[in-house]
C-alpha cells in the first residue's frame, strides 16, 4: 500500500510540475511581435476581451493577421475588429479559435483567410496524433515550452487587437503578373473541406456571416487557386474578395509592401488591404460605428498607441 501511495504521490506531483508551470508560462503566450505570435496566446488575448464588443473576427494562418489592421478599421471606421489568426495554422486550429471567440462574442463577419484551405489537416492523424493534442490541452507547457523567453525579454513590438507593426521591406523579385503564371497545389482535401463546412455551421448558428478573403501573395496564389476558391464561395453561398485581383486598386508595390519577398505584407502593405477592406465592409455589410459607445475609451487608448508607433 505504501508502494502504491508513493507511486500515486508521485504521478500527483508530476502532473502539477508540467500543468502549473504551462499555466504561467501561457498568460505571456500573447505578448510578442508578429513573427513570435503563439496559438496559445491568440486564445489567452482573445478571451480576455470585453464580452460582446468585438463585430468582426479575422482567422487563418499568418496571411490573415499581417493583412488587416484592426486599429485602422476603428481609426476610419469605428469598427471593432481582432486578428485572431495563427501562424502555420490548420482548419482545426482556426475552428478551435471561433469557439473561444463565440463563448464571449457576437461577431457579426468572421473572415476567414484562405490560405489555410490547402494546409493539410492532421485533426484525424491517428491515435499518437489525438494522444499529444490531449497532452496539450492538459499540459500547456507542452505547447509553450519556449514561453519563458517572452517572459523575461521586453519585444519592441505591441500587439494591437491581433497585429502587429511590421516596417521590414524585403522586396518580391518575381514575375508581377503571378496570377497566371507558376503553379501551385490548388487541390483543397476532403478533410480541411469537411471541417470547412464545420466552420460554416458554425458561424451560421452563431449568427455570423462567414466571408472567404485572400491577401495580395505572389507566393501563396494564382489564378488556379483563385478559381478553385471561387468555385467553393460558389457552391456554399459565400462571398470571395481576392484582394490578389486588385492590385491595381490596392496600388500594391512589391518593392516597398512586403517584408518578406512577397509572402507577406509589411505594414505599408497591410494599411493599403485594410483601406480597401474598410470600405467594402462598410458598403457590403453595414457594420456598425462603435466610437461613441462605452468600449470607445480602451479602443481609443491603444488606437493613440497604435499611431504613434505608426508614425515612428
Amino acid at each position: 500500500m505504501k508502494k502504491i501511495f508513493k507511486n500515486i504521490l508521485f504521478i500527483v506531483i508530476l502532473a502539477g510540475l508540467l500543468y502549473i508551470p504551462g499555466i504561467i508560462l501561457s498568460k505571456n503566450a500573447g505578448i510578442g511581435d508578429v513573427t513570435t505570435k503563439s496559438m496559445q496566446g491568440v486564445h489567452t488575448k482573445l478571451a480576455e476581451e470585453e464580452k460582446e464588443t468585438i463585430d468582426t473576427i479575422v482567422v487563418g494562418d499568418s496571411e490573415s493577421y499581417t493583412s488587416i489592421s484592426p486599429m485602422q478599421l476603428w481609426n476610419e471606421h469605428g469598427f471593432t475588429a481582432y486578428a485572431a489568426g495563427e501562424p502555420g495554422a490548420r482548419l482545426s486550429e482556426v475552428k478551435a479559435v471561433l469557439d473561444t471567440a463565440f463563448s464571449t462574442q457576437k461577431p457579426k463577419l468572421v473572415m476567414l483567410e484562405t490560405n489555410v484551405l490547402f494546409r493539410p489537416d492532421k485533426e484525424d492523424a491517428g491515435t499518437q496524433g489525438k494522444i499529444a493534442e490531449r497532452m496539450c490541452a492538459f499540459f500547456p507547457l507542452f505547447k509553450e515550452h519556449n514561453a519563458w523567453k517572452r517572459a523575461f525579454v521586453t519585444r519592441k513590438d505591441e500587439l494591437y487587437k491581433g497585429f502587429a507593426i511590421s516596417s521590414k521591406v524585403k522586396p518580391y523579385a518575381g514575375s508581377y503578373d503571378y496570377m497566371s503564371k507558376g503553379s501551385l497545389p490548388s487541390n483543397i482535401e476532403e478533410d480541411n473541406l469537411k471541417i470547412f463546412r464545420e466552420i460554416k455551421r458554425m458561424c451560421e448558428e452563431n449568427g455570423s456571416t462567414l466571408v472567404l478573403y485572400s491577401s495580395p501573395s505572389p507566393v501563396n496564389y494564382n489564378t488556379q487557386r483563385h478559381n478553385v476558391l471561387k468555385d467553393l464561395a460558389d457552391a456554399e453561398g459565400l462571398d470571395y474578395i481576392d484582394l490578389n485581383t486588385k492590385l491595381d486598386e490596392l496600388d500594391i508595390d512589391w518593392e516597398t509592401d512586403t517584408r518578406d519577398r512577397g509572402d507577406h505584407l509589411n505594414v505599408k502593405g497591410a494599411r493599403k488591404t485594410t483601406a480597401f477592406l474598410g470600405k467594402y465592409l462598410e458598403e457590403k455589410y453595414g457594420l456598425p460605428d462603435r466610437r461613441s459607445e462605452s468600449c470607445a475609451k480602451e479602443w481609443d487608448d491603444l488606437c493613440h498607441k497604435y499611431m504613434e508607433k505608426l508614425s515612428k
